[in-house]
């Protein structure tokens, strides 16, 4: 009788073991209405298809992994937002699997001090693999400059993957990229329907050598191309051939120098001096694309330079021959309507809004010839948005001018009879409005989207390219295999979805 008891006491203690136990796992597993919190950088990692180079949980590499990464840059926004990614997934990837101190993955990021310098990340890549990483992650500035080095890291078995731009060599486990081909056409299709489908557009590549630049370019011409009979891509320039430019301008200055007039060089001209040649050589383009941040700003500073002495060399033609100014002075952009030291009539002239800030360049020719009385001449202040009749290739219309607090009345010192459309600014003076669109997401080109300067954003997930390259850099190590691409998404940006919460949370500084 006792053994029995004994028996059933024993089995009654196991019972209540394993109900214990059970009652633990239930505990730990029971919704209890709290949910995790989503890190901050969350929405940058969504976007990444396919979804296991969102998430780092798995990856279970040995202590002390060394991952490399080298990217293009260490100084602009996109490659501080790249960097950024690459170190969040370091940490997650540490804190995941526990390591610490001296246990932890090192993961390290290295770029030249000077964007698209390719000497200096050929140098960086040798000294990175003079430190035997376990894997190596480049953004190739030039797809065809590492051969060397790369050879050399398959015969000491060190796995290479890309991201941001690819590469021709055979021995690629993966490369994570935006869709270049994708995000450019969208880029073309914007622009060509922002000037209405017609007119000449002028396509800026950041170099001739990148598979990035390469896919961008090519894919916004085959989209012009096939999609837009009457847009024609009047001017291609890639910004590593511009020197090319700047000696032809040198060459054509120097043409009328008499003896003993000092010769310009072509260390004279910046780019913006260079673009803004080519943007004078097409008095109709109507638009202007950059391929990156350096060509979208290169794009902008070239079109205000072109504003402020198309302006002053009106304002130089609408002096008398006296020296003094006539009614239609125009300096920066503003119409100041004053007649020597006259005060003007109507004190918002002062208030009129740069022509720059819309975004739109006017290239102005005044006819040979051309008088009219000071009575006659009107203009109305800058204008402030797009009408309908731009879509048509018209220009911008007269109520335009009122929607920022720029009346009609500032075009005479308060008279009313403004012009209906800056081509009657100045009979004799034609306008041509110039749509500024491209890449990226710089502090500047925020603030000018924001202004109307830029019309249009194609925005990259720079920090998920980050991410996503530690995490195909883990899988290689592991040999867990890769997608032969791993797309990171962009985003279409304007100033009227610039302040969604979900573009917000995509936007890098």
């Amino acid at each position: 009788m006792r053994r029995k008891l004994l028996k059933t006491a024993a089995l009654a203690l196991a019972a209540a073991l394993i109900a214990s136990a059970c009652a633990r796992d239930t505990e730990q597993n029971t919704f209890t209405g709290d949910t995790s919190e989503e890190p901050e950088y969350q929405d940058s990692l969504n976007p990444i298809i396919p979804s296991a180079y969102r998430d780092v949980r798995g990856l279970k590499l040995e202590e002390g992994t060394y991952i490399s990464i080298i990217g293009k840059s260490e100084a602009t926004a996109f490659w501080k937002a790249v960097k950024s990614g690459v170190m969040q997934a370091a940490e997650d990837l540490n804190q995941e699997l526990g390591y610490s101190r001296n246990h932890k993955i090192k993961v390290t990021y290295n770029g030249p001090a000077k964007s698209e310098d390719i000497d200096e990340q050929v140098n960086i890549l040798d000294e990175e693999l003079s430190r035997y990483p376990d894997v190596i992650g480049i953004a190739s500035i030039d797809e065809d400059a590492c051969t060397v080095q790369f050879d050399l890291s398959t015969e000491n078995g060190i796995p290479i993957i890309a991201l941001d731009s690819g590469n021709k060599y055979p021995g690629i486990q993966c490369t994570v990229k935006t869709d270049n081909q994708e995000a450019a056409r969208t880029g073309a299709y914007k622009l060509a329907d922002e000037i209405g489908g017609k007119g000449d557009v002028m396509l800026l590549v950041h170099d001739s050598k990148s598979e990035t630049a390469k896919e961008r370019a090519k894919s916004f011409q085959d989209e012009i191309a096939e999609n837009y009979p009457d847009v024609r891509v009047a001017e291609t320039v890639y910004c590593d051939q511009l020197d090319d430019l700047k000696k032809q301008m040198a060459e054509e200055q120097n043409k009328g120098l008499k003896e003993g007039e000092r010769k310009v060089e072509k260390e004279s001209f910046s780019d913006v001096d260079a673009v803004q040649f080519l943007i004078e050589q097409h008095s109709g383009l109507r638009g202007i694309f950059g391929t990156n941040d350096s060509t979208t700003m290169l794009g902008l500073h070239a079109i205000r330079q072109a504003e402020e002495e198309g302006a002053g060399s009106v304002e130089e033609e609408n002096r008398g021959d006296d020296g003094q100014k006539s009614e239609e002075s125009i300096e920066g952009g503003q119409k100041d309507n004053q007649i020597d030291d006259q005060e003007p009539e109507n004190d918002d002239s002062e208030k009129a809004v740069p022509a720059s800030a819309d975004g739109k360049q006017y290239n102005e020719t005044v006819r040979a010839g051309d008088e009219k009385n000071e009575e006659d001449s009107k203009t109305d202040g800058a204008d402030s948005g797009r009408s309908a009749e731009n879509e048509s290739g018209g220009g911008a219309s007269a109520e335009n001018a009122s929607d920022d607090g720029t009346s009609a009345e500032n075009a005479s010192g308060g008279e009313d009879g403004a012009a209906d459309n800056p081509a009657s600014v100045n009979e004799g003076t034609e306008y041509t409005e110039i749509v500024l669109m491209g890449f990226d997401v710089s502090k500047e080109q925020r603030k000018a989207l924001e202004e109307g300067e830029i019309s249009g954003l194609v925005v990259q997930n720079p920090f998920g390219i980050g991410y996503a390259s530690v995490v195909a850099a883990a899988r290689t190590v592991l040999q867990a295999g890769n997608e032969a691409q791993v797309s990171t998404g962009y985003l279409w940006v304007t100033k009227e979805n610039l302040n969604e919460e979900s573009i917000q949370k995509m936007l890098y500084e």
